[in-house]
């Protein structure tokens, strides 16, 4: 992500990584209650799992 030429610390980045993280932990939580309250498990948990991913890339 661009930081307009300011470098980031070894501690910023590791709290930055932490918190990308924990947004997706939980947001693969809350999409797993729904799949199971809605009984769409299969084959939605890999469309969750797509979400995941790239919300995970997009946060780093």
């Amino acid at each position: 992500m661009l930081t307009c030429g300011v470098t980031m610390s070894s501690e910023e980045k590791e709290k930055r990584r932490k918190l990308a993280h924990a947004v997706t932990g939980g947001v693969f939580l809350i999409g797993l209650a729904i799949l199971f309250y809605f009984d769409l498990f299969w084959p939605w948990i890999l469309a969750l799992v797509g979400i995941l991913v790239i919300l995970e890339a997009l946060l780093h």
